[in-house]
């Protein structure tokens, strides 16, 4: 039975001995039958506390504070397991975030005891770049809400906390003189990477997991059903992002620098022949090339990445003609709205274009 006791007198109004120390009013319930106890400083907050228990044991939704009371590295494990609908790249990732970054923190705390102070404290002082903290953050948020629905803890304290703000970078996009330059400035191995980047949209994992059996020279379309990912030095080979498989158009000049080979090999290896890693490729190959461009064309983007190959593509597509939802499949974007809210800019031009048709129907009709 749930009750509230004075701890400081008796029902006679005489002291006890515990009179004046710690909070004076303690709430008393069953759970799971045991006795629990916990104290207050008013009779009306034991209550309220009481009556709270009460609703949430009828609801099915009570939490037992035992439940809680583990540490957390004793439940990670748990938790991955769990985790059994991630990719193979992102669960390598996310057991390499456990192990580096969140056990190191989090694993002797007792789990009942973080509260959304402590989270904050944890993301604000993390050394890392903004989008990392952020992805780290996320693990470790659906960690806790996972605790959640466990019935370990009633409410995530990773609920309210802030993110450090990142500089959103303005996408880069080259013209196709510039595509050409970078072609021809890069080392001669990677030039028909550069144009494969360039023209498909095809991001840099899914290209360099791409063979000469997933091209359909007829038809002019690159089955991309699989890409890779480094992780601590690892290639991890998944399916593409947000898992979509879809078929890539390729013009002719791609289907040029592709070439032939046997259906089992990679189109594009490091220079050794080796599986291409997209790291070497950026420091030992690509920045050099940007840095010759800029010496050849004052007008080429300097602090130009890999990924502005694939937003260049997108760039070109739609100067081609290209519609929001072919972009969308041509990119692989989960729906067209992704696609639209990343290259609005690119379709202004279609604005103007609608205005003048609308004044081509009237001007038709006058004499």
């Amino acid at each position: 039975m749930a009750t509230v006791e004075d701890r400081w007198t008796r029902k006679d109004r005489t002291r006890t001995a515990e009179y004046g120390k710690g909070l004076r009013w303690r709430a008393v319930w069953t759970e799971a039958g045991r006795e629990r106890k916990k104290s207050f400083a008013t009779k009306d907050a034991a209550k309220a506390h009481l009556t709270w228990i009460e609703h949430n044991q009828r609801s099915g939704t009570y939490v037992s504070q035992d439940r809680g009371r583990v540490y957390v590295k004793e439940i990670l494990p748990d938790w991955f397991a769990s985790q059994i609908h991630l990719k193979a790249s992102t669960r390598q990732a996310t057991k390499s975030d456990l192990a580096f970054t969140i056990t190191p923190y989090w694993g002797d705390w007792i789990l009942a005891d973080i509260r959304r102070s402590d989270v904050q404290e944890w993301v604000s002082g993390m050394d890392k770049a903004p989008t990392t903290v952020e992805t780290i953050y996320g693990r470790f948020r659906t960690f806790l809400n996972w605790c959640v629905q466990e019935g370990r803890i009633v409410v995530s304290p990773a609920k309210g906390v802030k993110m450090p703000k990142a500089s959103k970078r303005p996408h880069t996009y080259l013209t196709p003189a510039q595509v050409r330059l970078l072609a021809g400035t890069i080392q001669p191995h990677y030039s028909r990477f550069i144009w494969a980047l360039s023209l498909t949209g095809m991001r840099i994992g899914e290209l360099t997991e791409l063979r000469y059996g997933d091209i359909d020279r007829r038809r002019r379309r690159a089955n991309v059903t699989r890409a890779v990912a480094w992780v601590n030095g690892t290639a991890v080979v998944g399916t593409p992002k947000s898992n979509l498989g879809r078929e890539v158009p390729l013009s002719n000049k791609v289907l040029e620098v592709i070439g032939d080979g046997p259906p089992r090999d990679l189109i594009f290896t490091s220079p050794r022949g080796m599986r291409l890693r997209p790291n070497n490729f950026r420091s030992s190959a690509l920045k050099k090339a940007v840095a010759a461009a800029c010496e050849a064309d004052p007008a080429f983007p300097p602090g130009m990445y890999a990924h502005d190959l694939r937003h260049t593509a997108a760039s070109l597509a739609v100067s081609a003609g290209a519609n929001v939802k072919a972009l969308q499949r041509m990119l692989g974007h989960a729906n067209a709205s992704l696609t639209l809210n990343l290259y609005a800019g690119l379709f202004d031009t279609d604005l103007n274009e609608v205005a003048t048709r609308i004044d081509g129907l009237f001007s038709a009709g006058e004499d």
